[in-house]
């Protein structure tokens, strides 16, 4: 087994069980960007005791939070035990981290329409490691694309890293994300995890006065 397939199977063992069985799933129905909302039944034969964190009276169901689709989706709070949340941002503590091309971000901002999705600083430098230099692994990991470090010639486009502080998140209202937000693809599933296990959240940005911006290069 390759390195990097082989660190991301250790990754993964400490994901919960219901990412893991709702990320093979996805897998098992193809590519998740074709998928449509008929294509997800599937997610509802995960045995409840194996959704961990969902809440067992919730009448909310994995099939039917991805299957409701933008906006109608409900607040993860409905679904998700309060513990699971708190322990899932408590990830967050040591700040967040979102990756952008230079020219969306010189256009558009730091935000999505007000919001942006960003994973644990924490656990960045080690998944940047696991890629091994190599951008189009690198941007599946990620859940942004193999395509996005590099253009279709395969050459570097330029990359900007945003690192966010503790408190920058906090006044953000840090939140797991609801697949409402104008950035939630059609790889999202609920929970606060990427299909490939690692874990995102969202929090409100609107300009570049809230992070710090570096030149990111994949070696």
């Amino acid at each position: 087994m390759k390195p990097v397939v082989r660190a991301m199977k250790d990754a993964l063992d400490g994901v919960p069980v219901h990412v893991r069985q709702l990320s093979e799933m996805f897998r098992k129905h193809g590519n998740a960007h074709r998928r449509s909302n008929s294509e997800v039944n599937d997610l509802d034969r995960v045995p409840p005791e194996l959704r961990a964190g969902w809440k067992t009276d919730s009448w909310h169901t994995p099939d039917r939070v991805v299957g409701a689709g933008k906006p109608n989706r409900p607040y993860p709070a409905e679904y998700l035990d309060s513990d699971y949340i708190r322990q899932h941002l408590a990830r967050f503590d040591g700040g967040a981290t979102r990756f952008y091309r230079a020219e969306s971000l010189g256009n558009y901002g730091p935000g999505n329409q007000g919001t942006t999705f960003v994973f644990p600083t924490s656990e960045i430098d080690n998944i940047i490691d696991q890629a091994g230099g190599d951008p189009r692994r690198l941007g599946e990991m990620l859940g942004l694309g193999e395509d996005f470090f590099v253009d279709s010639d395969g050459n570097a486009v330029d990359i900007v890293r945003a690192d966010f502080s503790f408190e920058e998140i906090m006044n953000g209202n840090l939140r797991m994300p609801q697949g409402n937000e104008a950035g939630a693809n059609a790889q999202w599933i609920p929970g606060g995890y990427l299909p490939e296990g690692l874990p995102e959240a969202v929090f409100n940005v609107s300009d570049m006065g809230t992070g710090t911006y570096t030149q990111f290069y994949v070696d």
